[in-house]
């Protein structure tokens, strides 16, 4: 039972994290555990599988889209079976078909009816305009549309979102001409018309093996699922949202309050999260323009020169300079930006995202302050950053003296989860540390 594989992300972590906080911290069935940065779903879905009940947010329409499917596991497998194969008996022939234009074969000296019946003309071909250059071949990118086309035909529930699961986790890699390293780039060493058929079945036969295990498990009794809710927000606005939508949060059993928060954040390095996801929020409809891409962005943490805006100003809300550690940085990047005379190109927004950074994590500690129990715990997996001309950028011990000084948790624990290869050539080897915040008893 694996149902992580389902979809990942490059950036996801480990659920080994999860098993082994929830340990740690003793929570029990009767808890709720949240993750606000729940990507594609590794905290809800572990929770899930522990009986703890839970709720994850993210801005991005694929990651809620994962983490609803990944935790639903009440889907009617006997319509799942019948859809898929109607569905595959659709598009087979299609696919043959698209396979096959433009190639010579000894039918095409003959009386053959290859192709006959087949009517490819209601289908739109073109290429969507937010693809990056190359990353989808020619038929493919065909047949990805038509597959999309017949799933969008299907009614809207849990069965028909697991097709769309299984759609967009095979478009980057799979069919698609992307490899990750850790940013998303072409790679034409996979050009060319793809088995996208196979590769589509193949991950339907996955999932249902993985859903058959799983709904047996719950029947005998071997696991006791916990109840999870998947939705939609800005991080920012955490406590505010949940309040107003989540059921989970304000029942009987949890009264709105959470217990416990383990997430792993964005920190301040060129990672565009709507990049490394850009075909699969394509297939969504979820990036048709810069107006789509621009909304997911300016949802998010900013974290990266590329989600940066003009009307931007949390630095300047919350006075985030008066930290002297975060003052220090932004000082010697300005400093870097006059002595090299940079007044082009995205460095000069580096001391910016750094503003921005901070600011916005501690009004996302606000919002956790606001929804946690007395003596509630928050676990935060976080890298430290040297993307930015090699300034040293100590994300947890910042993030612990804002979330201490200016939020009110008690002091900060800084762990030491691993070192990880730095993106860039000239800077060492970065932390990764789990920075864990606890609430006062007497708040």
């Amino acid at each position: 039972m694996d149902i992580h594989d389902w979809y990942r992300f490059v950036y996801a972590y480990s659920d080994r994290i999860i098993t082994g906080l929830v340990d740690e911290f003793e929570i029990t069935q009767d808890d709720l555990l949240i993750d606000p940065f729940n990507g594609t779903g590794t905290t809800t879905l572990s929770a899930k599988k522990l009986g703890i009940d839970s709720i994850g947010t993210d801005t991005s329409p694929a990651s809620v889209l994962s983490g609803r499917a990944k935790t639903n596991w009440e889907v009617d497998l006997d319509e799942f079976r019948q859809r898929r194969s109607e569905l595959l008996s659709i598009i087979q022939p299609i696919f043959k078909e698209i396979s096959s234009q433009g190639n010579t074969t000894l039918d095409s000296f003959g009386d053959s009816t290859n192709g006959q019946g087949i009517d490819l003309s209601k289908y739109d071909f073109s290429e969507p305009k937010k693809t990056p250059k190359g990353w989808l071949s020619e038929k493919p990118l065909k047949k990805m549309k038509v597959l999309r086309y017949h799933i969008e035909e299907l009614p809207n529930d849990n069965v028909t979102d697991l097709f769309k699961l299984a759609m967009i986790a095979i478009s980057p890699e799979d069919v698609g001409n992307v490899r990750f390293g850790p940013e998303a780039t072409r790679d034409p060493k996979q050009e060319g018309d793809k088995d996208v058929f196979t590769i589509f079945k193949t991950k339907l036969s996955e999932i249902e093996e993985d859903l058959e295990s799983v709904q047996a498990a719950v029947e005998s009794g071997e696991v006791e699922p916990g109840e999870t809710e998947i939705i939609r927000a800005d991080a920012r606005q955490l406590a505010d949202t949940l309040r107003e939508e989540s059921e989970l949060l304000n029942s009987d059993k949890h009264g709105g309050e959470v217990d416990y928060l383990i997430t792993s954040p964005p920190y301040p390095a060129e990672h565009d999260y709507t990049r490394n996801q850009r075909l699969e929020l394509i297939w969504l409809r979820a990036a048709d323009d810069n107006k789509d891409l621009q909304k997911i962005k300016k949802a998010n943490i900013r974290s990266h020169t590329k989600n940066i805006y003009v009307a931007d100003d949390e630095g300047e809300q919350v006075n985030i300079r008066e930290n002297d550690r975060v003052d220090a940085i932004v000082s010697e990047m300005e400093q870097i930006i006059v002595d090299e005379d940079i007044s082009h190109g995205f460095g000069k927004y580096y001391p910016r995202v750094i503003e921005e950074y901070f600011a916005g994590m501690q009004h996302h500690f606000e919002q956790v302050y606001d929804l946690l129990a007395s003596g509630g715990k928050a676990a935060y997996v976080v890298g430290d950053s040297g993307s930015y001309w090699q300034v040293e950028v100590e994300t947890a011990e910042i993030l612990g003296e804002l979330a201490e000084e200016r939020v009110g948790f008690e002091e900060p624990e800084i762990r030491l989860w691993r070192n990880m290869a730095a993106t860039t050539a000239d800077y060492d080897d970065v932390e990764e540390n789990i920075l864990i915040l606890t609430k006062p008893e007497s708040a």
